[in-house]
């Protein structure tokens, strides 16, 4: 089980690097343009290697609709919020919002799948979003702004696309969890889900409105460093949490998963080379006990 723990935390440090990708991109392309290219290309990669493992004959019309419609909430909607959320209010206060989908799916889990944690469990779970709540709120020094930090737009409205993909994340874990233990490869249905999101998502570009059209020409390297965001978070990030997802317990696996805001505050830390704020080091401690706790049985 430990295993696939760890997986759900490679896969938060897979978001976390796609995260601060994405950042500037979403500002400099808009949110929408950006998830249409980022969608393209990972649903590519990702029917390529389901084709290359052969698993697509996993997939069964009994469980068809129920992934269909789990891409529909939480990627169609889902990222598009999120990267949304992402232009308008940066990737430090993005992150503390989606990481409400631990919360979200650990009460989603316990009252739709009947599954129910340890003491020591949940104690951990709770640890560990306290301690990302703690990290990211107080994780920047007065003295050090940076444009990650820049506000475009109304912050309000940031952070209800923030609360809102965090849901909607949650919702399409669990709608996905009874699929992959009944035998359904995880690749496969990732395949499945991110495919619907861009066919719904490329409609969006017939619509002639400024929040759906492109800020700035597409370019070379534009397409370049998308296609690497949609690697680390959708093909890798995403596949490495439904293998978790499929082998051990949704709340715990989400908990997990969403460090990725600890993890982003290091690497902003290497990338500015400034040391993060004693509310930094106090949140991620807390974060690291929680952890800690939900590894013990």
């Amino acid at each position: 089980m430990i295993i696939y723990y760890l997986i759900a935390i490679l896969a938060a440090l897979c978001w976390a690097f796609a995260s601060l990708i994405s950042a500037d991109l979403t500002r400099e392309i808009g949110a929408l343009a950006f998830n249409r290219i980022r969608l393209f290309f990972v649903s590519l990669m990702l029917i390529g290697y389901t084709t290359y493992i052969g698993t697509w004959h996993t997939l069964n019309t009994d469980t068809l609709t129920i992934i269909l419609i789990s891409g529909v909430i939480g990627i169609f909607l889902g990222d598009s919020l999120l990267f949304m959320a992402l232009q308008r209010i940066g990737p430090r206060r993005n992150n503390i919002l989606f990481a409400l989908a631990a919360p979200f799916t650990v009460l989603l889990n316990i009252v739709l799948l009947n599954e129910i944690m340890s003491l020591l469990n949940l104690i951990g779970c709770i640890g560990v979003f306290i301690g990302v709540v703690i990290t990211i709120m107080y994780g920047k020094t007065k003295n050090h702004e940076h444009r990650w930090e820049i506000i475009e737009g109304s912050l309000s409205i940031g952070i209800i696309m923030g609360i809102l993909a965090a849901l909607c994340q949650a919702i399409g874990l669990i709608m996905m969890k009874p699929v992959l233990v009944s035998g359904v490869d995880p690749i496969a249905s990732a395949t499945l889900r991110t495919t619907i999101s861009f066919v719904l998502l490329s409609s969006t570009f017939l619509i002639k409105s400024p929040n759906f059209i492109s800020k700035n020409q597409i370019n070379f390297l534009l397409i370049i460093k998308t296609i690497l965001s949609g690697f680390l978070g959708m093909a890798l990030g995403m596949s490495l949490l439904l293998i978790a997802l499929q082998n051990a317990d949704a709340g715990i696996v989400a908990t997990l998963s969403s460090t990725s805001p600890i993890m982003i505050l290091f690497l902003i830390w290497v990338l500015t080379n400034k040391i993060p704020s004693l509310g930094a080091w106090i949140g991620t401690i807390i974060a690291l006990v929680g952890t800690g706790l939900i590894f013990v049985y």
